[in-house]
């Protein structure tokens, strides 16, 4: 299966609903801003639920899962029919059309389909792809497999990288951090205000804070030259 897709910050600034097309089929992925996370404390853990790594996923399933798709169909189809688990089948339930405006979880052919394309693993990692794209994580593009046993050699080595990653932010963390990027945009940029930032994803915020670096570099040295004259 082939996808596309019209992601970018610049289209970020207007909207937050991203175009996919798989195998030319066409559907849409909705985006949230920093704000809407933490605000919705369910589309917060839902997310990272989905986009941790599968080790950390296994230990809430007394079966086997394969991926993040397998978990979430075992969850909603499945799991969701015992009272321990409910409540997560129903945040799952409620937030996928959060990410997904075009849905359709059909609970008796325990299929999920998005306009007419049937849910599959390969399509659900590009929709994770997406998401994490949109909340500035650094990820490559899924690939497709020949076998399961590519599929599952590609997907522990991926999981080794995120572990790694994570382990570095924990060192690293900070947790009035974003505050003090925020801050940093604002003072680069004084026309630009704390709410606006909150409403705009962690993406679009990696990429202003990116500027307002350049831009403060430039104004001190700037002033340095002019103290030097």
């Amino acid at each position: 299966m082939t996808f596309n897709n019209n992601f970018s910050i610049s289209k970020l600034f207007m909207g937050k609903d991203i175009t996919v097309y798989a195998d030319n089929k066409p559907f849409i992925i909705r985006v949230h801003s920093i704000k809407e996370f933490y605000e919705n404390p369910d589309l917060n853990s839902v997310y990272h639920l989905w986009t941790s790594s599968l080790s950390s996923i296994q230990k809430l399933y007394f079966t086997e899962v394969k991926d993040s798709f397998d978990a979430m169909t075992t969850m909603i189809f499945e799991y969701g029919q015992y009272g321990k688990y409910r409540d997560i089948a129903n945040k799952m339930r409620a937030v996928l059309p959060l990410f997904l405006p075009q849905v359709n979880i059909d609970m008796t052919q325990k299929e999920i389909k998005v306009n007419d394309i049937t849910m599959t693993s390969e399509i659900w990692e590009y929709i994770l792809y997406i998401l994490k794209l949109s909340c500035g994580e650094k990820v490559n593009q899924p690939l497709s497999f020949d076998s399961e046993e590519a599929r599952k050699f590609y997907m522990a080595q991926r999981e080794q990288e995120e572990k790694i990653a994570k382990l570095k932010q924990s060192r690293d963390g900070d947790k009035d951090g974003l505050a003090k990027v925020l801050l940093s945009i604002t003072y680069a940029f004084p026309s630009i205000t704390i709410d606006y930032l909150c409403n705009q994803t962690m993406a679009q915020i990696q990429w202003l804070q990116k500027y307002a670096a350049g831009a403060v570099s430039y104004e001190v040295n700037a002033q340095a030259m002019a103290a030097g004259n």
